[in-house]
């Protein structure tokens, strides 16, 4: 499925589990563990206002999208590749990203709760993130959690940028 206007659609139930949507919009729509992603390509969507709760996306392909104003709540990404993937004033509760392919993805404005960023850094705070074409995590503005601030700012597999 592509260059579609996906707002409308009831979601409840759906099982996308290996299945394609490319250059298409998504609006207001809520995912929860009723619905599986897992094993999906998703390229070049905009995803707005939409909440994902403890939504299966292992071995996902999530490519050069955007997602917008969004809740993610109780996920884990595993083999999820994110690349070129962009998050905007989004909020993360109990997510994990440590096992995701984070090339040059980028989080801007966004809140985290209790969330794995990398391996070593659980984070909660807010603030600008971003992963370098090498997969390297950097912190582009001040976390709002000193403690959060101290272990990235220590921790050998992040760079740090004032």
């Amino acid at each position: 499925m592509s260059n579609a206007d996906l707002s409308d659609i009831a979601w409840h139930g759906l099982d996308l589990s290996g299945k394609t949507i490319a250059m298409s919009v998504l609006r207001g729509a809520h995912f929860s563990g009723a619905e599986a992603l897992h094993g999906c390509t998703w390229i070049g969507n905009r995803i707005e206002n939409c909440r994902f709760e403890s939504v299966s996306t292992s071995k996902a392909d999530i490519l050069d999208c955007e997602f917008k104003a969004c809740t993610v709540h109780a996920m884990r990404f595993f083999r999820v590749d994110l690349s070129r993937t962009t998050f905007s004033s989004c909020s993360f509760v109990d997510v994990d990203f440590s096992e995701a392919v984070a090339i040059r993805l980028r989080f801007e404005n966004c809140s985290f709760v209790d969330t794995r960023l990398t391996k070593d850094v659980l984070f909660t705070g807010a603030g600008n993130f971003e992963f370098s074409a090498e997969g390297k995590l950097e912190i582009k503005l001040r976390p709002i959690s000193k403690t959060a601030a101290n272990v990235a700012r220590t921790h050998p597999s992040c760079r740090w940028r004032e």
